[in-house]
C-alpha cells in the first residue's frame, strides 16, 4: 500500500537548499504532486521503470516534459531543456522521478550524470526547476 507524503518533509524540502529530495519506494507519487500544485509549483512526473540506457532515460524525459522536436537526446539538450520554460512568469517546475533506484542499478553512470544535470540546473538562480524528488 501506498503511503501518502507527509506535506511538512516537502515544505521544509521546498524551503531548502537541497534540489534533491529521495523518499521512499512506497510514496504514493500523487500525493506529491497534490501537495506541490497546493503550493504553487508545475511538478511533471516521469517513471523511469522502463528505462534501462541513456537512450531510454532520454526518450522517457522528452516525452514526459513535452519536449518538441527540436529536443537532441543528448546531455546538453536536456540540459537546456531543464532550464526553461522561456516565460518566467510560469510556475518553477519540480520533476518528479519513480523507479529510480531500479534506474540507477541498471545504469549507474547514466544515473550520476542525469542527477548532476538535475542539481546543476537547480540551483542556477536563472532556472525554472526548483529540483526533483525521487521516488523509489
Amino acid at each position: 500500500m501506498l503511503k501518502c507524503v507527509d506535506p511538512f518533509l516537502l515544505q521544509d524540502w521546498l524551503r531548502g537548499p537541497n534540489p534533491l529530495l529521495e523518499l521512499p519506494a512506497d510514496t504514493d507519487p500523487d500525493s506529491v504532486l497534490e501537495v506541490l500544485c497546493a503550493q504553487g509549483f508545475a511538478p511533471l512526473r516521469v517513471d523511469l521503470v522502463d528505462a534501462s540506457d541513456k537512450a531510454g532515460l532520454l526518450d522517457l524525459l522528452h516525452r514526459a516534459l513535452d519536449l518538441g522536436e527540436w529536443f537532441g537526446f543528448n546531455w546538453d539538450a536536456l540540459e537546456d531543456a531543464l532550464y526553461g520554460p522561456e516565460d518566467r512568469s510560469a510556475p518553477v517546475r519540480v520533476l518528479i522521478v519513480t523507479g529510480f533506484k531500479a534506474f540507477r542499478v541498471r545504469a549507474p553512470g547514466d544515473a550520476d550524470v542525469v542527477i548532476d544535470i538535475i542539481r546543476t540546473v537547480a540551483e542556477n538562480p536563472g532556472s525554472g526547476l526548483r529540483g526533483c524528488v525521487l521516488i523509489g
